[in-house]
């Protein structure tokens, strides 16, 4: 290696250790132990190589020595007296690497956990929990008596209904038959009805859900006003045409019409309501139909406009009035050829018929 290339690799090297010094990958001491094991490799190849083995028939140990078949003295072990005692691995395993894997790895498996598939989570597992019981997998953390109830208070279900009373003639009844006391979930629980199913089958048009699209265009109601928890329970779905769509509404018709017939003034002003938006919506169609009739006759005008222009500008066109056909004998292919002529300006034409 010449002395050129020793010294570019030198100053390679010190940038290399000056750009790991800016960025806080290396320390102090270890930059101590990178300069330590680099003055001891630049060493002169001379000062490091031992002395050759005398020869067999000069020992200094006398004539019982024994000879050394191969010639070379054996090398003794190097040992750095610069390292700790404790220091076993080499001085390179010790480096930190230049690059952060966190910044080019996204999912580093060897960092992952796993959980199971969801069923058996070790963060959820009590903190007395010995991993060789098999017997605890998947058991929760223990909750206290208050955080229960304050769950169990928070949490509302589709059938959940009050404690059943303590005689049954104590039992509520349905509001239409005042009969039967088990009451259709989804309108005790969500629209707070008392109505049992069979009459919520038989009354469509009191029970019957709405949604949002038929309560604004039948009985013409807002947004805010549908929107208003106060005014009108609901009920949430998926929508049936796209599960990206968002969540159908559903309202009872009983509570819409009710607000519907105090908004318009009873059914008879909901009725005149309807009537004064159809007139409206085909007063509105008669006015498109008018503009655009207007449209086309600016439109017809303008061509009869212009249709003048070129009359005046180069005159009216000439209309051909031919004569009688005159024979002309038969053409190269043998077909009837027949001839005009325009009377006013002496246009001839031939016409063969095939």
């Amino acid at each position: 290696m010449t002395p050129e290339q020793r010294a570019r690799i030198e100053a390679n090297r010190r940038k290399a250790i000056e750009r790991l010094r800016e960025r806080g990958i290396l320390k102090d001491t270890q930059l101590e132990q990178i300069e330590q094991r680099n003055t001891k490799i630049n060493v002169p190849q001379n000062a490091s190589q031992r002395e050759l083995p005398r020869e067999s028939g000069s020992s200094a140990d006398g004539a019982g020595t024994k000879k050394d078949t191969t010639g070379l003295a054996p090398l003794e072990p190097q040992v750095n007296e610069k390292l700790p005692k404790d220091h076993t691995s080499r001085p390179l395993e010790r480096i930190k690497p230049s690059i952060r894997t966190r910044d080019y790895i996204e999912y580093d498996f060897a960092t992952m956990t796993n959980l199971n598939g969801g069923y058996i989570n070790p963060q959820d597992r009590p903190s007395g929990f010995d991993d060789n019981d098999d017997d605890s997998l998947g058991i929760k953390k223990q909750k206290t008596l208050e955080d229960w109830k304050r769950e169990q208070q928070e949490r509302r279900y589709l059938y959940e209904n009050a404690p059943p009373p303590e005689h049954i003639s104590q039992a509520p009844k349905c509001i239409e038959c005042q009969v039967n006391i088990e009451m259709d979930p989804v309108m005790d629980d969500i629209f707070k009805l008392k109505v049992c199913k069979s009459c919520v089958k038989e009354h469509p048009e009191k029970y019957s859900l709405l949604t949002k699209t038929e309560c604004k265009e039948d009985y013409f109601l807002t947004d805010p006003e549908l929107n208003d928890s106060e005014l009108f329970h609901k009920m949430e779905k998926p929508n049936p045409h796209s599960g990206t769509f968002a969540r159908m509404q559903l309202f009872v018709r009983c509570e819409v019409e009710r607000f519907a017939f105090k908004k318009w003034g009873g059914e008879e002003g909901l009725d005149k309501e309807w009537q004064r938006r159809e007139e409206g919506k085909s007063q509105r169609r008669e006015k498109k139909y008018q503009q655009e009739m207007l449209k086309m006759r600016m439109k017809t005008r303008a061509q009869e406009f212009t249709t003048k222009l070129k009359e005046r500008k180069h005159g009216k066109a000439h209309i051909h009035s031919s004569s009688a056909p005159i024979d002309g004998g038969t053409n190269d292919d043998g077909y009837q050829v027949l001839r005009r002529r325009c009377i006013d300006c002496g246009l001839e034409t031939e016409e063969i018929s095939i």
